[in-house]
């Protein structure tokens, strides 16, 4: 994927168009689930569907954002903490869970932001929708134990 030439107002413009819509995407997604763990199953789906669906605009919210300077890290890191906040929820579904690190949630959703701009930065988006059930597994295991992460990965829609 080509890099884009930005004036920094362009970017900024750029970035908050593509957040918004992502961030309509993954709250369409959460409202999905029928409880915690569903929804979060649905958002990362909908994460990867919506890189597949969009590149330019993944790249944007990744690569581009990461090589647009201290902006664009700010940025980058306020959609990490969008995205790890509603993991953080599920702290509430094992006891062992709340005695996981406090970065777990934002490791978990940089994992998963890497593999984005990864796939999208090598022009092989059209691979993320395949790797949602691994994607799936991996964020919810901490939650809710490898077994039930990985019955939820292999039936979430």
């Amino acid at each position: 994927m080509g890099e884009t030439a930005y004036f920094p107002d362009d970017f900024a413009d750029a970035f908050e168009a593509a957040f918004a819509r992502f961030q309509v995407r993954i709250e369409r997604a959460c409202a999905e689930g029928a409880d915690w763990a569903g929804g979060a199953a649905a958002a990362i789906r909908a994460a990867l569907e919506f890189a597949a669906e969009d590149p330019a605009a993944a790249n944007t919210l990744t690569n581009e954002a990461m090589a647009a300077g201290v902006d664009g890290i700010a940025r980058r890191e306020r959609l990490l903490a969008y995205a790890a906040e509603g993991l953080a929820h599920g702290r509430d579904r094992r006891s062992e869970a709340e005695d996981l690190p406090g970065l777990t949630e934002h490791a978990l959703v940089g994992g998963i932001a890497a593999l984005i701009a990864d796939r999208v930065a090598r022009g092989r988006a059209a691979e993320l929708p395949a790797m949602a059930p691994e994607a799936i597994q991996f964020a919810l295991t901490p939650y809710l134990g490898i077994a039930e992460a990985k019955r939820i990965a292999s039936t979430a829609r």
